[in-house]
């Protein structure tokens, strides 16, 4: 009796909780946003709670239901001229999602729809950031919210390393799963669900983090993050991923490329430490520049060029990676591509794409990243203040996204496939803003007297 009475009042807590929140999020859609970005890290930890499998898809019922709330929230008056904002990666964009359902539909009938989800759901946090646009607190807290999480999640990484594999799988993870070793070194995972998301996360909070605390490092959060960051490269180091440590650097030498010049020096010494330090740590550099990986891709990049030679338009999008599980699961069954094997997971987003779409699809991923990257340049240049840096930290991300993407299939990785689009809608609305106000800096509540109309030209 006791214990029904208790499953009661925290099943009416959880309601009295959910309605507030959802009410806060339709008074405000920009708070669902921010709620998103927050609680995605955490989405890992939901393998430790005995909860039904729905509940995993929280994160896509909050971005519907936000998206709901910024269309009926909608301004319905626009005082003076709407401000055109110049975005020149939306045709890349247009042709990637058209011609990638079209090819989702096209192979895979009505199922074609979870290739769709997994490559493109979460390009509607752009249009969330159209109809509701952040104002300039609303970008600050989700700076804020990124350098907390990107420290946090690195402290539980180091607690993880510390603990060792035996402690992980105690709590209830399993060996070969999430707890995975390389080399006989723990592959670091904190609260998400495997190694890969967690290093890319922290290198994500590290460039743009990093760019927005470079610029004002005498604010208190600032310089807290900045005496985090050694820990935090550490944490990232310590999972292993191939991509994120590449990412990292080329995305430093971008920050200090376009601002940060006098880190050159110092960027310079740690990397000539690495070199000399390395090689005489036999076990890193067995993990870390194993032959034989790059082995296995070419062999695997050379049956798909022969795939492509008789799929001149690919195979399909949601063919390979994690989409192609999804619709394996709800056909029941698998696919064997010509020379690849049954639900081939690429280790290189461009092959994906090449794979998938063809060359038609490779030159719309290409064309996005290259459009984008040189838009947050400009604007980095362009915008004052915090909204220049955090310009800036958006295309440190661009460039890392362009280098791990050579190692990973990095945007149907979550997180980072969220924050991709997010980031590049918050830009937009810091242009939209500064272009709105003539410059000045706008009050917490102007996302009221202005709509961002997104242009190609």
């Amino acid at each position: 009796m006791i214990t029904y009475v208790a499953l009661a009042f925290g099943a009416a807590v959880l309601l009295a909780l959910g309605c507030a929140v959802a009410s806060a999020i339709y008074r405000r859609p920009q708070r669902g946003v921010l709620l998103l970005a927050g609680l995605v890290p955490l989405h890992g930890l939901l393998f430790l709670v005995p909860l039904p499998g729905v509940v995993s898809g929280w994160k896509e019922g909050l971005v519907v239901f936000t998206v709901l709330c910024a269309w009926l929230r909608r301004p319905r008056h626009v005082r003076g001229s709407t401000p055109r904002v110049f975005m020149p990666w939306w045709p890349a964009a247009v042709v990637f999602v058209v011609f990638g359902s079209v090819s989702a539909f096209a192979t895979f009938g009505i199922v074609g729809v979870f290739g769709i989800k997994v490559t493109f759901f979460y390009i509607l946090l752009v249009v969330v950031m159209w109809l509701a646009p952040f104002d300039a607190t609303d970008r600050d807290h989700l700076v804020s919210v990124l350098m907390g999480m990107g420290v946090f999640t690195s402290a539980v990484g180091i607690a993880q390393l510390l603990a060792g594999p035996a402690a992980l799988v105690s709590l209830g993870y399993e060996y070969g799963t999430q707890v995975r070793t390389s080399g006989g070194l723990l592959r670091t995972f904190s609260t998400f669900n495997l190694p890969f998301p967690f290093g890319l996360y922290v290198m994500l909070a590290l460039l743009v983090g990093g760019a927005v605390a470079l610029a004002d490092p005498h604010r208190r959060r600032n310089m807290l993050f900045l005496c985090a960051t050694p820990m935090m490269v550490v944490a990232m180091s310590s999972s292993i991923v191939r991509g994120a440590i590449l990412g990292l650097a080329v995305g430093a030498i971008y920050l200090i490329a376009v601002r940060f010049r006098y880190l050159a020096a110092p960027l310079a010494l740690a990397a000539l430490a690495v070199a000399v330090t390395v090689p005489f740590v036999p076990r890193i550099t067995s993990v870390f520049f194993s032959s034989s990986s790059l082995g296995q891709r070419g062999d695997g990049w050379a049956n798909i060029i022969a795939s492509i030679l008789i799929h001149p338009f690919g195979t399909g999008l949601g063919s390979s990676g994690s989409a192609a599980d999804r619709i394996s699961t709800a056909e029941g069954v698998a696919f064997t591509q010509s020379g690849l094997s049954t639900n081939y997971q690429p280790d290189n987003y461009y092959v994906k794409a090449l794979l998938e779409l063809g060359p038609i699809g490779l030159w719309a991923v290409i064309a996005l990243l290259v459009t984008s990257l040189l838009w947050c340049t400009r604007l980095s240049r362009a915008l004052p203040g915090r909204d220049g840096a955090l310009a800036l930290g958006v295309g440190a991300s661009i460039v890392a996204a362009m280098f791990a993407s050579l190692v990973s299939t990095y945007f149907e990785i979550f997180p980072i496939d969220v924050y991709f689009w997010l980031l590049l809608g918050v830009v937009g609305c810091a242009a939209a803003q500064h272009e709105s106000f003539s410059g000045r800096s706008p009050s917490g509540r102007a996302e009221a007297e202005y709509r961002p109309t997104f242009a190609s030209s």
